[in-house]
């Protein structure tokens, strides 16, 4: 609605501001009318009042759009699969977020005013053929000439821009990269070089040539699309007397109104690198995946009743270019309330993955998991995440708590046992996560996990970035007082000092579970 008032409120006023060149050539043609300065002034109002109210609307046009457009996009990622995303990768995620965005928005917040330019170019091109309908043909003729080597500059530069966009990926994440990796960077001057000249401004050369070809086409084109209405202007002052009469003030009248024409003109042709940005972001994005039809569903529904979880004959296979990728499986397992697992394994032997398939982040490619008997299917999958609370071993930590219910007794509870009394807020429940050690940042993780209350628990390596103090506290304290709420545990580590206090313990050995029983079974 706010779009089609802007788009009103400016061809009003490119109408308004075509009447002021007519009052113009009226009075430079020796019109008498008396009222012709009262006319040129309310003109002059109500161009200004139309063309200020329609800016204004635009502002909150492009605002609400921009808005609009990040909330869909993040809700997307949000449903998206889980395996999905990882492919993506964050840093087309947040190229996305940011500069397709941007590029959809400024393309949609130009459409009034692109549309009250059309309405000026009618009303002017009207005009033109009042004064004189074989000029007006001939000028018409002009300008789809000029438009037509517009259109074809624009296909060419837009093979630059394509490509410059998808440049564009690679340069965000290695500015992330950047970022994340700053310490190993600034620890290894030679690291840091090479860095910089062989793999950063690389990939920034070749963004920045692409778009230097890409933009360079599109000004040429512009600049040749506009010259034409100007050769038709030369030949209409010099090559058309030579052939038919034509008054003088039927001259100065297409003069006027071609000169006024450019400015709507190129307001329509600049508008469209705009438009041809936002189709190459909407293709992005397509072609990302992340404009599923169907996608996952989130719940907010209370997690189901846990008595017993299964995982019978489950697998989960990594596609490689390569070969055939690692497959994890078939795993079969089963837990139960208050029961405490712990599960072991070499690096890359599927234990993170495990963890995903659990608690329902990946889909099995084959195998079931049931929840007290009962088959795990699709549509139950998002209220069947709800059971857990869990913390991975590169796990996200946000700055505040979300999600949870804060009660001060617990809160203060669990932030003695933890040791990290001093970073959290009580008065706000923000977490001061600047600054913190890796054992910091776990055990944030892991006041957070606690707090919300889940049936059952997952911990991916937890206690691997403890000190000794902390892994005593976590195995002989946190997992006990879990147990004895009636939690069930699973902790995937490496402690074997430890291993006896579970129920039961799994190793995994490429892929492949194996049982064997601790060697004392936990008081």
């Amino acid at each position: 609605m706010t779009g089609l008032a802007s788009a009103a409120l400016g061809a009003l006023s490119g109408m308004a501001s075509l009447g002021l060149i007519t009052l113009i050539h009226r009075a430079l043609t020796g019109d008498p009318a008396p009222s012709l300065p009262l006319m040129f002034v309310g003109a002059c109002v109500l161009v200004l009042i139309t063309q200020v109210t329609a800016k204004c609307l635009l502002v909150r046009l492009s605002q609400a759009t921009a808005a609009r457009l990040r909330y869909e996009l993040c809700t997307q990622i949000i449903s998206a699969p889980l395996p999905l995303l990882e492919t993506v990768g964050q840093h087309r995620l947040l190229a996305t977020l940011i500069a397709d965005v941007n590029a959809i928005t400024n393309a949609l917040s130009s459409l009034p005013g692109v549309c009250a330019s059309a309405m000026v170019l009618v009303c002017g091109l009207a005009y033109l053929a009042i004064l004189s309908p074989v000029l007006a043909a001939a000028t018409i003729l002009m300008a789809t000439i000029g438009i037509g080597s517009y259109l074809t500059g624009q296909r060419l530069a837009n093979r630059h821009l394509k490509r410059a966009r998808d440049d564009q990926d690679e340069v965000v994440k290695h500015l992330r990269e950047m970022v994340q990796g700053i310490k190993e960077l600034k620890g290894n001057d030679k690291r840091c070089v090479d860095f910089l000249y062989e793999v950063l401004l690389p990939a920034d050369t070749a963004m920045r040539h692409r778009l230097i070809s890409g933009l360079s086409i599109q000004g040429f084109a512009h600049s040749w699309g506009r010259l034409f209405l100007f050769v038709g202007i030369g030949l209409l002052l010099f090559v058309w007397p030579q052939f038919a009469a034509v008054s003088t003030a039927t001259l100065t009248g297409y003069v006027l109104t071609i000169l006024y024409l450019t400015y709507p003109l190129d307001g329509i042709l600049g508008w469209l690198p705009a438009m041809n940005a936002a189709s190459i972001a909407v293709a992005k994005i397509e072609r990302l995946g992340l404009m599923m039809t169907h996608p996952e569903e989130q719940s907010a529904a209370e997690p189901p009743a846990f008595q017993q979880l299964q995982l019978s004959d489950v697998t989960y296979q990594y596609k490689s270019l390569g070969g055939e990728g690692f497959e994890l499986g078939p795993i079969s397992l089963s837990l139960t309330r208050g029961e405490v697992l712990f599960v072991a394994g070499g690096n890359g032997s599927g234990k993170t993955t495990l963890a995903k398939l659990l608690t329902g982040l990946y889909v099995p490619a084959a195998g079931q998991v049931m929840l007290n008997g009962r088959v795990v299917a699709d549509v139950d999958r998002p209220a069947y995440r709800q059971l857990f609370s869990t913390v991975f071993v590169e796990g996200h930590l946000f700055d505040r708590l979300l999600g949870v219910d804060i009660e001060p007794l617990k809160l203060q509870y669990w932030l003695g046992l933890l040791g990290i009394e001093e970073k959290v807020d009580l008065q706000t429940g923000k977490l001061l996560t600047t600054e913190l050690s890796r054992g910091q940042h776990k055990r944030l993780a892991l006041l957070v996990a606690c707090l919300d209350n889940r049936p059952v628990f997952v911990f991916d390596e937890w206690a691997a970035e403890q000190d000794p103090v902390f892994k005593d506290v976590f195995y002989r304290q946190v997992v006990p007082e879990l147990r004895r709420r009636g939690k069930t545990v699973v902790a995937i580590t490496h402690d074997d000092r430890y291993f006896e206090l579970a129920d039961h313990m799994l190793t995994l050995v490429d892929g492949r579970l194996s049982q064997s029983p601790p060697t004392r079974k936990a008081a």
